[in-house]
């Protein structure tokens, strides 16, 4: 029987349609003040991004402390409404080592009604909240009880952040109580002084990536635009430097390029805010844009594209310039 050609037409365009579909993109916002410049809104327009993953404030509790305290709550401006927010609460870990069970339902009271309040600032209604916590074989019950806990005072849809160990070693770190996961895929390594890249280290990825096509939870993936610089004294790692821009040190006469990643200090000076001995070797740490693009293309291959979408960490003019802007579609058509 001949098809009839409009048949033809719609199965063409249906088939293109599918081909040409491509993973939502997003960002992670982890600043105190929520203030875009030009050029982070000029790459979340390029890109179609709707939705931002913002840290609302952290949680510890001290050592010196008999309650959990939140620390640095954000403070949102009127653009955050040109936006979808998904609000994400760090918890440390060390929390849920003091806590005692029977106190988890006043602190996921305490940490709605903090939510809740930075919302109203703003008049948002997130359908969404994110836990992060590198949560442990030891706390993994205090955690999930937590989450248990807030689900009871909310219909939001819950997610958590999910570590490469914890895909690895689920039978002894539990998969916890939500609807989605969102796979750290960076700091796998141990910040040292050696010549491997504690953000992002292939070979080690590689002892994980087995692991993720059979984790029981649907999960996006974040993926490091971030840069950090490690003080080294002595051969060990003294300081981490963050939010630091490396092309500073590059025509500073106090200091010499050793290597493609190193500069060493001549003497004793500030730089950046950070105080350098003589002799003090800067380490650059950063994930270049090759590598986004195998990230990618291993998550794929070891997950049979059950990835969902991507977010980047974290939207901040000062990593992304230091990509071309078209990165983030190369980055995302290797999951189509």
């Amino acid at each position: 029987m001949k098809t009839p050609r409009w048949s033809i037409l719609f199965l063409l365009v249906l088939v293109a349609a599918c081909r040409h579909h491509k993973k939502p993109l997003s960002f992670y916002y982890w600043k105190t003040q929520f203030t875009l410049n030009g050029y982070e809104k000029s790459v979340l327009n390029d890109h179609g991004v709707k939705a931002l993953y913002v840290r609302y404030f952290d949680v510890d509790c001290k050592p010196a402390q008999d309650q959990p305290l939140p620390i640095s709550p954000i403070h949102l401006d009127s653009s955050i409404r040109s936006y979808r927010v998904i609000p994400v609460i760090f918890i440390k870990n060390r929390t849920f080592e003091r806590l005692p069970t029977a106190a988890l339902p006043v602190l996921a009271k305490n940490v709605y009604t903090l939510v809740a309040q930075i919302n109203q600032s703003q008049q948002l209604a997130p359908q969404e909240i994110q836990f992060d916590c590198d949560w442990t074989e030891r706390t993994r019950d205090n955690f999930f009880q937590f989450i248990q806990q807030y689900r009871a005072l909310t219909a939001q849809t819950i997610s958590a952040t999910i570590r490469l160990h914890q895909v690895k070693y689920k039978e002894r770190t539990g998969v916890p109580p939500v609807d989605y996961g969102v796979l750290m895929y960076y700091n796998m390594g141990a910040i040292n002084g050696d010549n491997t890249n504690s953000i992002y280290e292939r070979s080690t990825a590689n002892r994980y990536n087995a692991y993720i096509k059979t984790y029981p939870l649907l999960l996006d993936v974040a993926l490091p635009l971030f840069s950090w610089g490690l003080t080294i004294r002595d051969g060990k790692v003294v300081e981490l430097l963050n939010k630091i821009n490396f092309a500073q040190f590059e025509n500073d006469s106090n200091f010499i390029k050793v290597s493609s990643d190193r500069y060493q200090a001549k003497h004793a000076c500030f730089k950046a805010g950070y105080y350098f001995k003589e002799k003090d070797e800067i380490k650059q740490e950063q994930v270049a844009a090759g590598n986004l693009q195998e990230i990618t293309k291993q998550i794929n291959q070891y997950t049979n594209h059950r990835i969902g979408k991507l977010i980047f960490y974290d939207l901040d003019s000062t990593n992304l310039i230091r990509y071309e802007k078209d990165i983030f579609e190369k980055v995302r058509n290797n999951l189509d």
